[in-house]
């Protein structure tokens, strides 16, 4: 059987992908608990902005919560996979692209891990640390059709 798509020249496009999908999720709110007199508060990521709603009024509140380092390595993670995914697909080739790929992965992968253990109790967890989890699932795959994708589909030595 003859494989026609080259996964290690098109790994930039999962790593794409994971990008795209963890901005997505950045703009969603991270988890919510109930608030006073039967509402929900619903906080996204890093914690700067919650928002209430239910009983008598709506309203937005500030914070800075615990969660700020999630936000840091999420937006970290996602500038390195845009970038390099951007650059691969231009045609620019870069010895550790692979590198980079599996560190933003482990690193998204890990801490939504470490974000759903610190929040799991009188919180519901939203979709920002779900998808993100994701978007570093999709990276880690990246790595592995990058590293990997010859010899995995037999057109390695």
């Amino acid at each position: 059987m003859k494989i026609l798509v080259n996964f290690k020249e098109d790994s930039w496009l999962y790593a794409l992908i994971s990008a795209i999908l963890g901005v997505i999720s950045i703009f969603t709110p991270a988890f919510n608990t109930e608030a006073a007199m039967g509402g929900t508060t619903n906080y996204w990521l890093g914690g700067l902005i919650g928002y209430m709603t239910g009983g008598d009024t709506d309203e937005w509140g500030g914070y800075v919560g615990g969660n700020l380092w999630y936000l840091g390595i999420t937006l970290i993670s996602i500038t390195l996979l845009l970038v390099y995914a951007i650059n691969a697909w231009r045609g620019k080739e870069f010895k550790w692209d692979w590198l980079i790929y599996l560190l933003s992965g482990l690193g998204m992968f890990i801490f939504s891990i470490l974000f759903w253990v610190y929040f799991d109790t009188d919180y519901t967890i939203g979709f920002a640390s779900i998808g993100i989890f994701i978007s570093g699932i999709i990276a880690i795959v990246a790595f592995v059709f990058d590293k990997f994708g010859d010899k995995l589909f037999g057109r390695g030595e």
